[in-house]
């Protein structure tokens, strides 16, 4: 909260915005006077005379701050350090309508809240947090790769996700089988063409999650042709590979789509020898906010709340 800017400003009472004693987290009827260090320190004035109600206008015991600008693999307290917090206040952080906090690596989450906040920490999402999406498999039953985290937290915290989005990364898409005599893996000895690559784990904040590779194998590229999967997007899963017409008139078989956030990628498709590889599990929206978490606003959010 913030005192208000003009009008009448108490030591005590229980009116939010007028009373210096609930700013400074009292409950508004304990006693306090102009002297109190919390007191001097809200009003900016460590020595000398106060002037009442001048130097309180607009005052707050928060550091407040704004993330304005797309970030990779955050953490929320080297940021407000960054921004000029002196580790003991409360801190108060935005993320502004349309910025990305995101992940450029299914290893790391978007955004870690840690360490130490003597005096309370509340996130205010009014734009996007998001894990890093899984690639796709590649062709030749390739499994697609399990997607990142968004939110890792460790730490008590208020997260006001009202007008937010929170979402894991898509699943990357399985890559297509291959059709071989030789039965699987195949070495060489192709009967229907080959697979088509996994598709990307989609929406992966503004990292793009690669698709998969068409299968190389000796003797199932070449007349097969087969595509590799797409890329994953901030807006989109990426589709899975398709298919192109083999010898004599067969067809290869089509890798799996990338999971949309959150969600896990599709298995790639069968073919006549070769099952299709596993789509990728879609990435957790938090960790640990059963523990660490009071959500004043829960909003949007995609994958597991855990």
């Amino acid at each position: 909260m913030t005192l208000n800017s003009s009008g009448p400003i108490s030591l005590a009472g229980t009116t939010a915005g007028v009373s210096i004693e609930i700013e400074n987290g009292g409950n508004g009827t304990t006693m306090i006077s102009l002297n109190d260090t919390a007191v001097r320190t809200l009003a900016g004035v460590p020595s000398g005379a106060i002037i009442m109600p001048t130097n309180f206008y607009g005052k707050s015991n928060s550091f407040n701050f704004s993330i304005t600008s797309n970030t990779s693999n955050a953490n929320l307290r080297s940021l407000a350090i960054t921004a000029g917090w002196g580790a003991s206040s409360k801190v108060v952080a935005t993320i502004n309508s349309g910025i990305y906090v995101y992940s450029n690596v299914t290893s790391t989450p978007g955004l870690t809240i840690n360490g130490s906040f003597p005096a309370g920490v509340t996130l205010v999402n009014n734009g996007f947090i998001v894990g890093m999406g899984g690639a796709g498999g590649n062709g030749g039953s390739g499994s697609g790769s399990n997607a990142g985290l968004a939110t890792l937290i460790s730490v008590a915290v208020t997260i006001n996700n009202t007008s937010g989005t929170i979402a894991g990364g898509g699943g990357g898409g399985g890559g297509g089988g291959t059709s071989c005599y030789s039965g699987c893996p195949c070495f060489g000895f192709g009967a229907y063409g080959g697979a088509g690559g996994g598709g990307g784990g989609g929406r992966t904040g503004l990292t793009n999650s690669s698709g998969g590779a068409p299968d190389a194998t000796p003797g199932n590229s070449g007349y097969h042709n087969q595509q590799p999967g797409a890329a994953g997007t901030s807006t989109a899963a990426g589709s899975g590979g398709s298919p192109a017409q083999a010898y004599g008139g067969e067809t290869g078989t089509t890798g799996g789509s990338g999971g949309n956030w959150g969600a896990n990628g599709a298995n790639g498709a069968n073919n006549f020898t070769c099952s299709g590889g596993p789509g990728g599990t879609g990435g957790n929206a938090t960790s640990g906010a059963g523990t660490y978490v009071t959500w004043a606003g829960t909003g949007t959010r995609y994958g597991t709340v855990g």
